[in-house]
């Protein structure tokens, strides 16, 4: 295990190891991934993997764009699937409010060049008969959006990073920050498995570095409070449903039917997309 690094890394789901494999691919050839469990065991393992590519940001939207991009190349870099599913992005609209600020949306998109098209509730029920468009005043569509699993495109930016020289230390917590003037002294416990439960084990080690990135998610309030600052930040609970098969949408599957976009109603504060049969 390196003790003296130009760059580390601490976190382990699907941020933290794209920090990692890009420092990497720009040639920073010294760099070193710790995570206190294993990979994507944090925010990343139950997160929703949606890709939406309209935002209000231009600068955000430029880095949508490159991660859908980047994301159709990994397979081919790494031979791990990414679990990448291009079905589009379906935002709906129950007021001409909403639509005016999907063209909010559409001029930042023309700008950075993505794609989209404007589709009438008569357009919407043509394409996909099992949507409800009675209270609708349109939509617009992005056809190049999708979904990912991020677990699958968290292990396979793993191994691209790796395959480039990366070092992942898993099992391995954080535990101190400290500013020498120079350099970073990070202060790390070893953890354990017992009973089920991962507790911090008897070992102790400390790695130097040039610079330190954080990629904490869910524990950025603790790593906060060890380099003494406050984060304006919290994590917030988010609730999921995984229906059963749903018949209607089993039958236009076999029929030869795609898979629906990823459907999205602001107004009435819902986002769905296909699961196994189900929604």
């Amino acid at each position: 295990m390196k003790t003296h690094v130009k760059a580390l890394v601490v976190g382990g789901g699907a941020v933290g190891t794209s920090i990692a494999y890009h420092l990497a691919r720009a040639g920073w050839a010294d760099v070193v991934l710790l995570e206190r469990d294993e990979l994507t065991s944090g925010s990343t393992w139950h997160a929703a993997g949606l890709l939406p590519l309209f935002n209000m940001s231009y600068a955000v939207s430029h880095i949508h764009d490159y991660s859908v991009r980047f994301y159709k190349t990994l397979e081919a870099e790494t031979g791990l699937n990414a679990g990448f599913y291009v079905v589009g992005n379906l935002r709906m609209a129950q007021t001409d409010a909403r639509m005016d600020e999907y063209r909010l949306y559409a001029a930042t998109a023309e700008t950075v060049g993505i794609n989209h098209e404007w589709l009438t509730p008569a357009d919407l029920k043509a394409r996909w008969p099992l949507l409800r468009t009675e209270d609708l005043k349109g939509a617009i569509y992005h056809p190049e959006d999708g979904y990912i699993n991020p677990a699958d495109v968290t292990q396979a930016m793993a191994k691209g990073a790796r395959q480039r020289g990366v070092e992942i230390i898993r099992k391995a917590q954080v535990d101190g920050y400290r500013w020498t003037g120079s350099e970073w002294v990070v202060s790390c416990t070893r953890m354990v498995e017992k009973g089920g439960n991962l507790v911090a084990s008897d070992e102790r080690f400390e790695i130097v570095a040039e610079h330190v990135v954080t990629a904490t998610g869910n524990h950025a309030q603790r790593t906060a409070r060890l380099l003494g600052i406050k984060m304006p930040a919290i994590p917030v609970e988010h609730q999921y449903i995984v229906t059963e098969p749903d018949p209607a949408l089993v039958e236009w599957r076999k029929a030869g039917n795609p898979e629906h976009p990823v459907l999205r109603d602001a107004d009435a504060k819902w986002y769905v997309r296909e699961e196994r049969g189900g929604w």
